[in-house]
């Protein structure tokens, strides 16, 4: 099982990603760089994409292959088809999630959700925009710059300290999360590339890949991104429960779906 650097429980989905930013517009609210990149995110008001995920940990090779469409305000329709299939659907109000075959689903109104399936509901799908919003309000260290690496913040969150690099044309390339400020011993590394630019100033890399480190034992992450679609109308009915859960039962909690 790889390890995900953030502490958290049940996650939706784990989407990485990054976003080419331009200081210039809409930020003069902002003022950390973490704080900065999320808020050019404003402009995609939706997002349609493929997402292909190769992981390789000591268990074994796995592949994930999924299709998410994305809206504002915390509408979403995930579509995984390997190696479980399972949907999610948010109409706005309510989460559904059922996995095939499982005896129930489980649903929680969105004003009860924990932060962690927040932060997963509402970031833009293939960015880094569920590590930003974890930095929201956390003191900026500026650090050295590093070779391709010009612009480089660090953010100390307790028991991690999160490194946010950017590259020559300002796009967010690398994340590194380490054990302390020290930076003596690393426990993920994002990078990413094949940056693609949907609208102006903004682009999505299409390659991201990560890798994890826990007890010396390694594991690593590849995503690609395809058929990026950004602030084009979505069908209504994709965010509506009632097309894609006939006779599931739900429940809130997810100890209750296996009694």
């Amino acid at each position: 099982m790889i390890s995900k650097p953030w502490k958290s429980g049940w996650r939706i989905f784990p989407i990485l990603g990054t976003f080419y930013f331009c200081f210039a517009a809409g930020t003069a609210k902002a003022e950390t760089l973490a704080e900065k990149l999320i808020a050019q995110y404003d402009g995609v008001q939706s997002l349609q994409c493929q997402l292909r995920r190769d992981t390789e940990a000591a268990a074994g090779k796995m592949r994930k292959l999924s299709r998410i469409y994305f809206q504002r305000a915390d509408k979403l329709h995930v579509d995984n088809v390997t190696p479980l299939k399972r949907r999610i659907v948010c109409d706005g109000m309510t989460f559904f999630s059922y996995i095939e075959g499982d005896p129930k689903g489980f649903s929680r109104p969105v004003s009860k959700l924990d932060e962690d399936m927040l932060v997963s509901l509402r970031q833009v799908p293939g960015t880094a925009m569920d590590q930003l919003l974890r930095l929201k309000g956390v003191a900026e260290t500026n650090l050295p710059a590093a070779e391709g690496f010009p612009v480089r913040r660090g953010y100390d969150k307790g028991k991690t300290f999160v490194v946010l690099a950017l590259d020559a044309s300002n796009r967010l390339a690398r994340i590194e999360f380490f054990t302390t400020s020290a930076m003596q011993q690393r426990t993920a590394r994002y990078d990413y590339g094949q940056f693609q630019e949907v609208m102006p100033g903004v682009a999505i890399p299409c390659l991201q890949q990560a890798v994890f480190s826990l007890g010396g034992v390694e594991s690593r992450e590849t995503v690609h991104v395809d058929n990026l679609v950004v602030n084009q109308p979505i069908p209504a009915n994709l965010f509506q429960p009632s097309q894609f859960f006939k006779g599931v039962q739900f429940a809130d909690s997810f100890e209750e779906i296996y009694k």
